[in-house]
């Protein structure tokens, strides 16, 4: 293994390289990747590990030997899940930065700094995990929310106790031995108040470890403790700020007072919550533990920041863009705006940022209209809710969104999308989506008269200029040549939004050129990024197709291949065993399973002369971190598509605009994946699928999925693979 001294010389190497180059933040963003080589947990044989890990546990004296054999097979696919999920960031700036804070914290400790694999992890949930492994994974989320080094320092020596304490071992193997115990007579509740007493100890003994090693370092003290105030209040925003509705007018467009909520509510204080059913002691508790060991201590000459209060600004403001774009992929579009929002307060010219708000206004755009949706199974199972329902300034844009008819909200999102795509002109997303907007304010039967105050007839009869007289207005340039003396006239038409778009229709012949002049004039968008091509629909117009069932077969809802496909970007086909006894996954037999699959469906294609081009982390070298960039795409592409509502063909996904890089990297824009589930023990179940995703479409234009009662044979399962290939070349 590398020592402290060269991990540090590499560090500095790929620093300065140029490798870590920082981006120009005021300018605009690029997501995070990773970089460089890939670890080994990325490559090596999972199931060569756990043999490896229960060899050497059957050689100690231990005697709970059988339940660790159980965790150790859980905990390193748990760990494989993790790494391989697209979510894992590999020697990226934000890794790079938390691994530096680990060399500071176990500067006098190197085999214990050996011992630890830190990443950084593409989630916005504010959280930090912890295993025996030595595998250490931060949250964005809680990156975004930290307020200096320190802070963050002690969060990490607080991970670093649970490696050394073993707690996660420690805490499966009491809470097997709390579920097996079938004589006590202690009922649910019961077993599981015993085992969240037994989480809030280790977590204590963790608060109390990590100060320990925290104290080793010359970090502030006092930052430990505010270290659970980051915590308490991770539920709000990384920062409070006002939400000031003038962000959205210009000279010409005023939104009305009442929209804008004056008064927001107070933030809850629930640091002294029950937590008699919680894994964690409540955060009053963990304070009062952490200043007791601190008044005792001399605090004077500590600092906030070792490694540079510059780094660190950094790093949060990576993770704070970050947001922006994990938001969109929850299709939280609240959040996301309101992040960018408070991003743009001390970066007003970031073109990213723009394209975030952008892409929520048009979003919410659609969501008024009902063409974005949401049920019991999206990340925000309730759809975008009332304002009263959040706390503090963020209630402010929960208030507008609610408060502002939709047509209003369309109106506003052009004028907003329109003069951000004039000011960065080059941005294709900035593009397509104005151009959209302009489809959307079509379909809702708007044309240029629709923001002009006079009636038309006796505007045409009006004398605007000397010896000049207003032509008879036959058409959208006419229309327009008459707007600003139509102003003068004496009208009574108060609308606040007539003139939101006065000085485009006079003087930006791009705009005038795409506006509709009325609402019986056809307009096409142009096209670009999927964006221009949406057209609002309700309904799915394909074909079921007519699949013969197999015997005991049952067919899903399925939908007929109506193009001729040869190419195609085949994502990992997965295969899960569920052993019905355990009731739970079973890991080896699946990934034996899934490895067979995976040469099987390789095997026919080739016998079909189909092309596939493999994204799958389980068959990755260590050069292959494009590839890991490259499935973290299409996996956050395909969970923003599937949120919850699989009949959301055509709409937009907002959350990256690298897919079509994709599209152009690997020769084709269809999507391959298949997958099987099948029950083990008691009836047998099986259940088939296979499905094709158009990109550029963002249509699914082929799935076939069926049930099964029987088991997973060779047979079953060759020729439903046999089958999608042949109905994928040649067509139904």
């Amino acid at each position: 293994m590398q020592s402290i001294s060269s991990r540090a010389f590499i560090s500095a190497m790929m620093v300065a390289s140029g490798l870590f180059a920082q981006q120009n933040l005021s300018e605009n963003y690029v997501p995070l990747k990773s970089q460089g080589t890939l670890p080994e947990v990325f490559t090596q044989d999972i199931k060569k590990v756990v043999k490896q890990d229960i060899t050497d546990l059957n050689k100690s004296k231990d005697n709970d030997k059988n339940l660790k054999s159980t965790y150790f097979t859980e905990a390193n696919y748990e760990i494989e899940k993790i790494v391989k999920s697209g979510n894992t960031l590999i020697n990226d700036e934000v890794s790079l930065y938390l691994n530096r804070l680990a060399d500071v914290l176990l500067k006098n400790n190197p085999t214990l700094r050996n011992e630890l694999h830190i990443y950084a992890l593409k989630s916005s949930v504010v959280n930090a995990y912890s295993y025996d492994k030595g595998y250490i994974f931060i949250d964005l989320g809680l990156i975004a929310q930290a307020e200096t080094e320190a802070q963050l320092a002690y969060i990490l020596s607080h991970e670093i106790s649970h490696y050394t304490k073993k707690h996660n071992i420690q805490g499966y193997v009491k809470n097997e031995k709390i579920d097996r115990d079938h004589y006590s007579g202690k009922s649910y509740d019961d077993k599981l108040l015993e085992k969240c007493q037994y989480s809030k100890e280790f977590e204590s003994e963790a608060d109390l470890e990590g100060f320990k090693l925290f104290e080793l370092s010359n970090y502030n003290f006092t930052q430990a403790e505010k270290a659970f105030d980051v915590l308490q209040y991770a539920h709000l925003p990384f920062e409070l700020v006002e939400f000031k509705k003038s962000f959205l007018e210009t000279d010409y467009f005023k939104i009305p007072d009442a929209y804008q909520l004056k008064e927001v509510s107070s933030i809850k204080n629930n640091a002294n919550e029950d937590d008699s059913k919680s894994t964690h002691p409540n955060t009053a508790k963990r304070k009062v533990a952490i200043g007791e060991l601190i008044k005792n201590r001399n605090n004077s000459g500590r600092v906030d920041y070792i490694l540079s209060e510059k780094d660190f600004m950094y790093v949060r403001d990576l993770a704070r863009f970050e947001m922006c774009r994990l938001y969109l992929k929850n299709r939280d579009y609240p959040n996301a705006f309101y992040a960018a929002y408070i991003l743009e307060q001390k970066y007003p010219n970031n073109q990213y940022l723009a394209e975030v708000i952008s892409k929520c206004l048009y979003a919410i755009s659609l969501y008024d209209k009902g063409d974005v949706r949401y049920n019991k199974d999206s990340h925000l199972s309730d759809g975008i809710v009332g304002h009263s329902e959040i706390e503090s300034y963020p209630q402010q844009i929960y208030f507008l969104i609610n408060k502002m008819p939709a047509n209003e909200w369309t109106i506003m999102s052009l004028n907003y999308i329109y003069r951000s795509h004039k000011k960065f002109p080059n941005s294709v997303p900035l593009n397509a989506m104005a151009d959209s907007m302009f489809t959307l304010i079509k379909n809702v039967s708007w044309g240029i008269s629709d923001f002009v105050r006079t009636d038309q007839k006796k505007a045409a009869e009006t004398v605007v200029k000397k010896d000049t007289v207003v032509k008879e207005i036959k058409s959208k340039t006419d229309m327009i040549a008459n707007i600003q003396q139509e102003r003068i006239n004496n009208n009574h038409d108060t609308a606040y939004y007539k003139d939101i778009y006065l000085d485009l229709f006079m003087n930006d012949k791009e705009f005038v050129s795409k506006f509709p002049a009325a609402s019986n004039v056809e307009f096409t968008p142009s096209s670009g990024s999927g964006f221009g091509d949406y057209k609002p629909s309700r309904n799915n117009d394909y074909v079921k197709t007519e699949v013969k069932r197999k015997k005991k077969g049952k067919k899903g809802d399925n939908i007929e291949n109506n193009v001729k496909i040869e190419k195609v970007i085949l994502l990992e086909p997965f295969y899960i065993q569920i052993d019905r006894a355990a009731d739970k996954i079973d890991n080896l037999s699946s990934d034996q399973k899934q490895e067979k699959l995976i040469e099987t469906v390789k095997t026919i294609a080739e016998k079909e002369n189909f092309q596939t081009v493999a994204l799958d982390p389980g068959l990755l070298t260590s050069g292959d971190v494009d590839k890991v960039n490259d499935y973290s795409v299409l996996n956050d592409w395909f969970f923003e598509k599937f949120d919850g509502d699989r009949n959301s063909d055509g709409v937009p996904i907002f959350n990256t605009d690298q897919v079509e890089n994709l599209v152009k990297k690997y020769g084709t824009s269809y999507v391959l994946k298949i997958g099987i589930i099948s029950l083990k023990g008691g009836r047998k179940r099986t259940w088939f699928y296979s499905g094709i995703i158009d990109l550029k479409t963002n249509k699914e234009v082929f799935k076939l999925y069926e049930v099964f009662r029987e088991k997973d044979t060779r047979d079953l399962i060759n020729s439903k693979i046999y089958q999608t290939f042949f109905e994928l070349k040649h067509g139904k």
